[in-house]
């Protein structure tokens, strides 16, 4: 058991280098069949349970629902999920981007955020309890919005069930969350907080194993189409990257520290989507299906990224 809890520390205290070696062994792993699928949802809610677990719950929660809060969550989160893909779209295509990557393009601008953006603005010293709130809130506005924005700039989109999409969401953050609660009863505050690379490993491990079905086949298909693949893959870095280094540019000008916060947390969000969701709910697309592997550089990137942008700028951690 100690040897265990000592390997989880390891992880969490390597956990930046670790993600980005986690993708080289991802792509010589061998085709393992579609059920290796199934494993994604407890994946997701390991990856909640492992972050919010960290955080005071009941203070969170209290401190969510007041209106203030409320208001800020949603204009936030109406900015990730409607503003940024909107600008998205028209930078790409004054660009002459090829229409053959605009659904691509659209449907990872529509996506909330992944689960593991609030572990990594823990990772980062961000303010992990907003990060939580805009998941929370985005989860619950991207099925409805996605579709519809969707709708505004491809012409033949399928139909998107956005109540089985919402139910999917909501179970994956309830379940993570409750388990959190768990967890902080059986475990005392002080406990997790002298061992919280432990829990930071936990959830380095299940980033990693989240790779196995994502990278499945995906060498396969790297093989056959290698230029289509590196276009995919430049495209993601430039949305994601982008996306980040454009909010953290922005913090630079900004005198207010509570403003400067915002921006940070709203750098790992904005750049990191859970594209995903809609890779699972929309009919197979090879193209989306490599797009979504190749998506997972910069976001198994992006502890090493921001934490270097944070550095350079010398934007002070909270």
């Amino acid at each position: 058991m100690m040897f265990l809890i000592k390997c989880l520390s390891f992880l969490g205290k390597h956990a930046r280098l670790c993600l980005p070696i986690g993708l080289c062994i991802a792509l010589i792993l061998p085709d393992l069949g579609d059920q290796v699928r199934d494993m994604v949802p407890l994946v997701i809610i390991i990856i909640y349970a492992s972050a919010m677990i960290r955080l005071d719950l009941g203070i969170a929660i209290r401190g969510a629902v007041q209106p203030r809060r409320i208001l800020q969550s949603l204009g936030l989160s109406l900015v990730i999920l409607i503003l940024i893909p909107c600008l998205f779209v028209f930078t790409a295509r004054s660009l002459g981007l090829a229409e053959m990557f605009i659904p691509v393009l659209v449907w990872y601008a529509v996506a909330p955020p992944i689960a593991s953006t609030v572990w990594m603005c823990l990772l980062l010293g961000f303010r992990p309890i907003l990060a939580m709130e805009l998941v929370a809130m985005t989860s619950l506005i991207a099925p409805l919005s996605g579709p519809f924005v969707s709708s505004l700039f491809l012409s033949n989109i399928v139909s998107i069930d956005p109540i089985g999409l919402l139910t999917r969401l909501a179970l994956m953050i309830v379940i993570g969350s409750g388990l959190a609660l768990l967890g902080q009863r059986l475990i005392s505050r002080k406990k997790i907080e002298e061992h919280h690379t432990v829990f930071d490993g936990i959830s380095t491990c299940a980033m990693l194993i989240f790779l196995i079905p994502v990278f499945n086949g995906v060498s396969s298909q790297i093989s056959i189409s290698p230029v289509l693949a590196y276009q995919l893959l430049a495209l993601a870095v430039f949305m994601n990257f982008g996306s980040q280094l454009f909010m953290m540019v922005l913090a630079i000008f900004l005198r207010a520290k509570q403003a400067k916060d915002t921006l940070k947390v709203m750098a790992v969000i904005a750049g990191n989507r859970n594209v995903g969701l809609y890779y699972a709910a929309l009919p197979y697309d090879p193209v989306m299906g490599l797009f979504t592997a190749m998506y997972q550089v910069p976001l198994y990137l992006t502890p090493l990224f921001l934490g270097w942008l944070n550095r350079t700028q010398k934007i002070p951690k909270k």
